[in-house]
This record gives C-alpha cells, sequence and structure tokens, in this order.
C-alpha cells in the first residue's frame, strides 16, 4: 500500500507545483514572445512525474495540468483547440516517462527526454495554429503561409524558450531526482 500512495502522491504534488509555477509566470515574471505565446517553467514538474514514476504518471499528470491550465483561463476558439493547446500538449510532456530508467542514470539521455517531450509539444500546440487558428496568420500577413506562420513564427520561439528553461532547471535538479529515486527503490 505504501509503494503505490508514493508515485500517487508526489505526482498530485507535483501538478500543484506546476500550476504555481504556471500562475507565478502568469501573473508575476509574465515572459511573453513578441508574436505571442508566453515562457513558464510551468512544464517541469510535470517532466519531472514521468522521470520519477514512468510514463503513466507523466501522461497523467500533463493531462492534469492541462485541464487544470485550461480552467485558470483558457482560451478557446473551437473546441479541438481546447485539445491541442492544452489537452494533448502538457501530457505529451509526460513522455519523459518512456525514459526514466536512463534518464534517471544518465544526464545525457535525460535532457534527450525533456528535448523530445518539448518538441512533441511545439509540433501539438503548431498543428492547432494551422488547424484552428488561419485567420490569425493572415492578420500577420501569412495567408498564404499558415503553416510557416504556426509552426515559425508564432510556436518556434516561445515552445523552444520553454523547453530550453526546463532543460538547464532539470539539469541542475537531476542528481536530487537520481538521489531520490534510489532511496524510494
Amino acid at each position: 500500500m505504501k509503494k503505490s500512495l508514493l508515485p500517487l502522491t508526489e505526482t498530485a504534488l507535483l501538478i500543484a507545483l506546476a500550476t504555481v509555477l504556471e500562475l507565478v509566470f502568469e501573473n508575476f515574471i509574465h515572459i511573453e514572445m513578441p508574436q505571442g505565446g508566453s515562457v513558464s517553467l510551468a512544464g517541469l514538474p510535470i517532466l519531472l512525474a514521468g522521470y520519477r514514476h514512468g510514463y503513466k504518471y507523466g501522461l497523467v499528470a500533463g493531462l492534469c495540468f492541462g485541464v487544470i491550465n485550461f480552467m485558470l483561463g483558457g482560451f478557446w476558439f473551437h473546441w479541438g483547440s481546447i485539445f491541442f493547446d492544452y489537452l494533448l500538449p502538457f501530457t505529451a510532456l509526460g513522455l519523459t516517462g518512456f525514459f526514466q530508467k536512463s534518464g534517471q542514470k544518465n544526464i545525457f539521455m535525460f535532457i534527450v527526454g525533456i528535448i523530445i517531450a518539448g518538441f512533441v509539444r511545439y509540433v501539438i500546440h503548431s498543428l492547432s495554429g494551422v488547424l484552428f487558428f488561419q485567420e490569425y496568420a493572415a492578420e500577420a500577413g501569412y495567408a498564404d503561409a499558415v503553416w510557416f506562420y504556426s509552426f515559425i513564427v508564432y510556436n518556434l520561439g516561445y515552445n523552444l524558450a520553454c523547453t530550453v528553461l526546463c532543460a538547464v532547471c532539470g539539469t541542475a535538479l537531476w542528481p536530487f531526482l537520481v538521489k531520490k529515486n534510489q532511496e524510494t527503490e
């Protein structure tokens, strides 16, 4: 019983931490990119949930955070954008769980997992722009280049910044995460 409660409790705390970080970055440390999208460290606890307890906990943590993030002030234009802007991209951060064992032993694989999860999040956000927000590309002068606008102009900057920020801060925490997992196994 104790072994099954630890991952559940820690994952719940990581979701809460992600929510607090999102609120702090949104309200106090607001870093918005010129074309839109804001930089936040809120994804790091979700990435860590995957590394700490595997892909099932990581994916569920990401989904829960996506729901909370949407409820705290999400913008939706089309029902599909709820999935492509909140539920799927934050769930994708839990993909680090597939790198759980290698990421705990090797810092390079730890960073690779963060980069892959961040890249999948970026692709999902960009597809949302192509599928649901085409009129914004036209307003910005990219009517014939919706894919370029969504993938490069709007989504690349803030997603890259979030991924790099999470990778840098996660790398600083990596030795403590490995030690913690060895103690609990």
